[in-house]
Formats: structure tokens, sequence, C-alpha cells
């Protein structure tokens, strides 16, 4: 079981290193970058007393472009530090050679794979138990949220069968009710209030896990935000 002391210095480690990184290639940390570190610190309170002493990660949609944010970056030095692995998974080629050139350079002691296929067909064939699964790899379209929401379902059904109990599975990309989202277009700029009680890439998930009809639980406190945010579950029972 992680102790606090232990979580905080391996995040701010992995922080340390995420940031030099983004100066490096972008010269400053340029936008986006506090909601990044702000959002990796709620995943931070998370991990206190996390089941598990390594760290065994899962990702869809590799951190491959730097002008997306590198957010998976984060994830990968945090794994580094456990002496676990990290496998990736994208369609896009090139996303996946940057992404192994990236964190090669960061992680050289980081058991990391990025694989170029689709996540559903990587996932039924994983060749290691994850207990931290990142879920990102359909771009969410406001204009048409429910492809990336279905999608991403699908993709939990795969994985939160295998997973053991205290397992965490992250989501991107949600809105919560209320929010003031703006989205950009290449002609236009939208601005919508979501209505939904919660929309984006997790959000058939959330309001299975919230209804009661999984093995999980919402975990986090950080719900509130009218922000884009990470949903956070937690499997508490076989």
């Amino acid at each position: 079981m992680m102790e606090k002391n232990k979580v905080d210095s391996i995040f701010n480690n992995t922080i340390d290193v995420y940031k030099k990184y983004i100066i490096k290639e972008k010269g400053d940390v340029g936008y986006g970058y506090e909601h990044r570190i702000r959002q990796i610190e709620q995943i931070k309170n998370i991990f206190y007393g996390f089941d598990f002493d390594t760290i065994n990660l899962v990702e869809t949609g590799v951190s491959g472009n730097i002008d997306y944010g590198l957010s998976g970056l984060l994830l990968g030095g945090i794994v580094e530090q456990t002496n676990g692995k990290m496998y990736s998974v994208d369609l896009d080629y090139e996303s996946c050679r940057n992404s192994r050139n990236i964190f090669g350079e960061l992680y050289t002691k980081l058991d990391y794979r990025a694989v170029c296929l689709d996540s559903l067909v990587f996932l039924k064939n994983l060749s290691f138990i994850p207990n931290v699964v990142h879920l990102d790899s359909y771009d969410f379209d406001l204009m048409n949220p429910f492809p990336s929401a279905l999608h991403t379902w699908k993709e939990f059904q795969i994985v939160e069968k295998i997973m053991p109990v205290g397992s965490i599975v992250i989501i991107d990309d949600n809105w919560i009710k209320n929010t003031n989202l703006q989205w950009v277009l290449p002609d236009r700029k939208i601005t919508r209030i979501i209505d939904y009680p919660i929309i984006g890439k997790g959000s058939n998930i959330y309001n299975e896990v919230v209804n009661g009809n999984t093995d999980w639980e919402l975990v986090g406190d950080h719900y509130k935000s009218h922000d884009n945010i990470k949903i956070v579950i937690k499997k508490v029972k076989q």
C-alpha cells in the first residue's frame, strides 16, 4: 500500500520532469499547463493508500503530440518510479512513434510500449493485468458527443473484467452540468451550457457507476469543477 509521503514524492518528481521537458520544447509551459497540473494533483490524492506498490498502467490514446499537452507523460513518470510498466495504444502511427521517442528520452528505466492498433482489439489481447487504466482514445466532439462516449464505454467493458479489486480507471475529457463550454471549430466558436448531468468520454461510465450498476465507485472530490475534468473510479468488488 502506498503511503502519502511516497505518493507526494513520486508525483512531485514527475511534475518537475514534465515541466522541464515542456519548457525545453516550447520555450515556456504554455496554455493549459496549470489545468494539467491541477488534474494530476487531483489524481495524486486518490493514490493515497493505493492498494498496490507497483503501478501497471494501460493508456488508450498516446502522448505523441506536444501541442495537445502530453498529459500521459505525467502518468509515465509515476509508473516508472514504482518499477511498473506502461503500454499505450493509438491508431495514429506518427503519434505512436513520437510517443516512443519522448518516453524513451525521459524515462529510460520505464517498460513502455506504444502500439499502433485499434484500442478495442488491443485491450482484448493484453499481455499483463493493469491496475490503472487511462481512457483517452476517441476524440470528443461537442457537436456529436455520443460516438466518443460509446467507444470509451466499450473499452471499459473489456478491461474492467480483468482488473483486480482496488484498481483505478481514469477517463479524460468530461464536463458537468451547467459548465459554460466553448468549442472552437475551423470557421467559428460555439458556446454551449451543458444541460446533461455530465457530458464527455466517460459519461456512460459515470452514469452506470453512480447508479450502482457496476463493481466500481466514484472517487475524488473534484466533480464540482466547471472545467474539463477526469472521472476517476475504483473497483470495490469482483
